[in-house]
């Protein structure tokens, strides 16, 4: 999967959460994941989706940020 792949597979992960595709980008870019101590597009810059992809299939599952 390429970066831009990876960018468009967690804006439409957390779409549904941030209410909005404008709101999931803001997420994605600004807000930072306290597992990895990192946003989730530095995340992605630094090739480490799958980091990301974990966390996010965490939290879906009701687990703790």
């Amino acid at each position: 999967m390429t970066q831009k792949e990876q960018k468009e597979y967690v804006l439409n992960y957390v779409q549904d959460w941030a209410g909005s595709k404008q709101a999931a980008l803001k997420w994605y870019e600004f807000e930072v994941i306290p597992a990895l101590n990192k946003t989730a597009q530095q995340a992605v810059e630094a090739n480490d989706f799958e980091s990301v992809k974990i966390y996010l299939e965490h939290i879906n599952e009701g687990g703790f940020a």
